[in-house]
């Protein structure tokens, strides 16, 4: 078995995994087998860096004995990298495709199809694949091959034994380079050639020999004229030529024949003479015996010597073959992939590397290009450069001496600062390292690479500090949303200072078969902007060159890593749940913290699911309410949007993501005034040009209201905005205040308190309500707010808010609030702060018996007297359905309390998770529960 060498080779991020829906599984014991490209060492007829260019490369396995597609996966390909395609420990049959026709998708489909061998035999890519414009699509086929285990390679099928598969992938294509020469022209042969046509061409190119699909006809006809790129001008070689162009790589379909000399299946070339007679030949490979196929991979260098007809002398070589060496003897070698390469503060860039030295580490200092000063690698880039003692590998770099092969993903680490930049790495090989003098770091006999990284940054990124006492406000990552059919990449991520300071992150056994972990960075180019790419195009696969299995990461200095699911979830009525242990060095001492993963968009029990008294308990929906007008249109600036009560279900929805902050609204006002209520209300101040919104409702109620009494105003008829199926939780009954004082028998009928909470409290967060109650029948326990171990407080990686960059917008400062509106600046952080989809940190509430999880974004809420924005991405604020006790506060007779317009709601942040009586007349946010 020969094997060639290609000038590109292949990324090991997965695109998609079309048969093999078990990828992690079957690689569960550490077979695989890699492979590898490399560059032209030697060839007659190269052709030009296009010419080796790789984006996918799709890898099957059959079964020799059955036929059967063990694996099909197609990779992303990127330059100088080895692919680890994991498959089991046997003996098998390899076909590699290259560059398959991604953007036809009946082709794609069938490809992913691909369930047998005779299955490739159905299988054509359409000639339109095949242009100078295009990649060029490639195959071969490796017979035979026996994958040995834990990593040792492959055994092929003369007996060798080799740890770096290395592909020779032949073009589904024909080039050719022409150059026309005319002897004893006419003075006007130059105004009379208009170009070259090839006439014949199949419409079809089929993957294999034994092809048995659509019939390949051979009517397509490309014309290529002289204004085009292909044609320059060159000097006559031919005696007697007075004139001479040269056409340079024009990319036909290849041209495979049963019947080599037929000639009604050539292809014709043809030079056109506008109104002359235009000379033509049939292409043909060998004279004797006549052979009019082109053959995949075949490079055609043709000379036409126009007289009175076309003399056509035709060298047909095979494309790119070179020779099986790489490493030349004496010499130093140290390729890279890359020398320059783009990263935002979200994603990475995999370099690969290749060299014959016995040591191979980046330099302890990056060069900043704007200001020609050096700062340390590990300060810039995390974990990097590796230590002296220790220089061929660290977490985010590895290199084996024995294959000569290495690797590294360039990731940001601690520069925070919105904006661009530009850094230049050194990459180094060398006999060996040591520390000399002053701590010196000695390289003996370096051969050095530079890579230029630029850097952007749209956002400010926080530290991952596990909430406490000490750190009320810390946002580290708290959990991960998946809907049913997700499973792609959640990135968690957190600054810590030092690249001394580790961190673990690990799946719990339980959930071994239901999360999978990988350190290795997002390939995503557009994450970190505000139009990231889908999560689900790039799947979580374990870091195999860390030997990771999916169960556990680790690192150094900035905490980052990607959570995945194993398979999409099949009950959607039941959300599936689990845990990732995360532990850092804070000191000298371990923090240990737990990041809580949900996938599932049903509305759930999180605390009980009973249906009364101390087990009373609801189905919360995963998401805020919002309008369907702000959804549609979230570059809107309506400041609110009225919604028709008569058409609820064309009306509102909720969000798309747990994140999103949705939309505020009043809890109600007096039923002559419904519709001033019935309004949905924008969650920034995108929209701000002053802090009040204009017409602001404040209907005061004067009489008592209930949400559900017996006889009466049923105010729930009025202002029950949750989408059919779903209602606004209680916070106790419905048909009279709800006081939730003394003793459990009303705080047992609240949904709020029963569903969320291990232990519900009792009382009012409001002293006003305690400690003036407007009738001293409905006097309120007053609550004093502790932390709760049920409650977390940070960012949430639901595929929205972990990708796109966090920002900051002005809001009023809450805190500073009398009686009026302040001039107080204060600051609200987020994503897409300019629409309606805004999204925020916030709390997340979890049962530890069963690991159920919930999130309540921070959306902050509008003020009661004139709808100004405060405390956003600090506290959420929702509400109740319950009426609650009032207040008064009397001033020379006139009243200034609320003794009526009092409403329970809750306010959630880490410190103090509160339930609260407040006016009805606030704009906070609704998560509906289930009926």
């Amino acid at each position: 078995m020969v094997y060639k060498n290609i000038i590109y080779v292949l990324l090991l991020a997965v695109l998609s995994s079309c048969v093999d829906e078990t990828l992690v599984e079957r690689n569960a014991d550490g077979a695989f087998i890699s492979i590898r490209g490399m560059g032209v060492q030697s060839a007659t007829h190269a052709g030009s860096p296009e010419d080796y260019v790789i984006r996918t490369l799709r890898v099957l396995t059959f079964d020799p004995s059955t036929g059967n597609c063990i694996t099909n996966i197609r990779y992303k390909a990127s330059l100088n990298d080895i692919i680890r395609h994991p498959v089991t420990v046997g003996s098998y049959d390899f076909v590699f495709l290259a560059n398959e026709p991604v953007t036809d998708t009946s082709i794609e489909g069938r490809l992913s199809a691909i369930s047998r061998y005779d299955d490739l035999n159905n299988i054509a890519f359409p000639e339109s694949y095949f242009t100078s414009e295009r990649i060029i699509p490639m195959i071969q086929e490796i017979k035979n091959v026996t994958i040995l285990d834990s990593g040792q390679g492959a055994r092929l099928e003369d007996g060798t034994t080799t740890s770096l598969l290395q592909l020779a992938l032949d073009r589904l294509a024909v080039r050719v380079d022409v150059v026309l020469e005319a002897v004893a022209a006419l003075d006007n042969f130059d105004d009379a050639f208009t170009g070259v046509t090839f006439s014949g061409i199949p419409n079809l190119v089929p993957l294999t020999a034994n092809y048995n699909g659509t019939p390949v006809e051979r009517s397509t006809t490309r014309t290529f004229t002289r204004d085009k790129s292909y044609f320059s001008d060159t000097i006559p070689a031919v005696e007697g030529a007075t004139w001479a162009k040269k056409i340079t790589r024009i990319i036909l379909p290849s041209n495979e024949l049963d019947t080599k000399d037929d000639k009604n299946k050539a292809i014709v070339f043809t030079v056109n003479l506008k109104d002359k007679y235009n000379p033509s030949c049939e292409l043909k490979i060998a004279s004797d015996p006549v052979d009019y196929s082109l053959p995949n991979n075949t490079k055609l260098d043709l000379t036409g010597i126009i007289r009175e007809s076309l003399e056509m002398n035709i060298v047909a070589t095979e494309w790119g073959k070179t020779d099986n060496e790489w490493e030349i003897s004496g010499n130093r070698t140290l390729n890279v992939s890359h020398t320059e390469v783009s990263i935002t503060d979200f994603n990475g860039a995999r370099i690969s590397f290749s060299s014959n030295m016995p040591v191979v580490r980046v330099s302890e200092v990056v060069r900043v290009v704007r200001t020609n000063e050096e700062q340390e690698t590990n300060t810039v880039f995390n974990a990097l450069s590796s230590q002296w003692w220790k220089p061929n590998s660290d977490e985010r770099i590895s290199y084996n001496p024995d294959t000569g092969s290495g690797y590294m993903d360039i990731l940001l680490d601690r520069p925070n600062e919105v904006g661009e930049e530009t850094y230049e790495i050194t990459l180094v090989a060398a006999e060996k390292y040591y520390q000399g003098g002053e701590g010196n770091i000695i390289a003996v006999n370096p051969l050095k690479r530079t890579i230029t990284v630029h850097v952007k940054q749209e956002g400010i990124r926080y530290p991952f500090i596990a909430n406490s006492i000490s750190d009320p406000w810390s946002n580290p990552y708290v959990g991960a949303f998946y809907r049913d059919n997700e499973i792609g990449e959640r990135v968690i991520s957190g600054i810590r200072w030092s690249y001394w300071h580790e961190w673990t992150a690990e799946v719990p056994d339980k959930y071994k078969d239901f999360i999978v972990l990988s350190s290795t960075p997002s390939f995503d180019p557009q994450i970190g902007t505000d139009s990231p790419g889908d999560p689900e195009k790039y799947p979580v696969i374990p870091n195999l060159y860390k030997s990771e299995d999916g169960s556990s990461v680790s690192g150094r200095g900035r905490i980052y890593f990607r959570i995945g699911l194993r398979e999409e979830n099949h009950d959607p009525d039941r959300p599936r749940y689990g845990i990732v242990n995360v532990s850092y060095k804070d000191g000298e001492s371990f923090v240990h913290t737990t990041i809580h993963v949900r996938q599932g968009q049903a509305a759930d029990y999180l605390m009980r699911s009973g249906s009364s008294g101390s087990s009373f308990g609801r189905k919360f929906s995963p998401f805020n309410l919002t309008v369907k007008a702000f959804k549609n249109d979230p570059g809107t600036k309506a400041v609110w949007h009225q919604i028709n009560f008569n058409n609820l279900a064309d009306e509102v929805d909720f969000v798309k993501y747990p994140t999103q902050a949705g939309a505020f609204f009043q809890w109600g006002l007096p039923v002559e005034d419904a519709d001033l209520a019935r309004r949905a209300y924008h969650p920034t101040n995108v929209n701000k040009s002053t802090w009040e919104i204009a017409g602001w409702p404040m209907k005061r109620f004067n009489t008592a209201f209930y949400w559900n009494p017996a006889t009466g105003t049923k105010y729930k008829d009025y202002y029950e905005l949750c989408p059919p199926g779903y209602y606004r939780p209680a916070d106790g009954p419905l048909d009279r205040k709800a006081v939730n004082s003394f003793n459990d028998t009303e705080v047992n009928q609240s949904e709020w308190r029963m569903s969320l909470f291990r232990n519900p409290m009792r009382g009012d967060g409001n002293h006003l309500t305690t400690d003036s109650p407007s009738d001293e029948t409905y006097r309120t326990e007053k609550y004093i707010p502790v932390v709760l171990g049920e409650v977390k407080y940070g960012f949430y990686a639901d595929g929205f808010f972990d990708r796109r960059p966090i920002k900051t917008a002005e809001m009023l400062n809450g805190t500073t609030r009398v009686d009026g509106v302040t001039e107080e600046i204060s600051y609200y952080k987020g994503v897409s702060l300019d629409n309606t989809g805004a999204a925020f940190g916030g709390n997340l509430f979890f049962n530890a018996d069963n690991d159920a999880s919930l999130f309540l974004p921070a959306a902050g809420r509008r003020w009661h007297s004139d709808g100004s924005l405060e405390y956003v991405s600090e506290t959420g604020y929702y509400w109740a359905a319950s009426s609650a006790p009032g207040w008064t506060n009397e001033i020379n007779g006139e009243e200034k309390g609320a003794p009526y317009g009092s409403v329970w709601s809750m306010e959630l942040n880490y410190m103090a998770t509160t339930p609260k009586s407040i006016s009805n007349h606030y704009g906070l946010s609704i998560r509906c529960v289930r009926r």
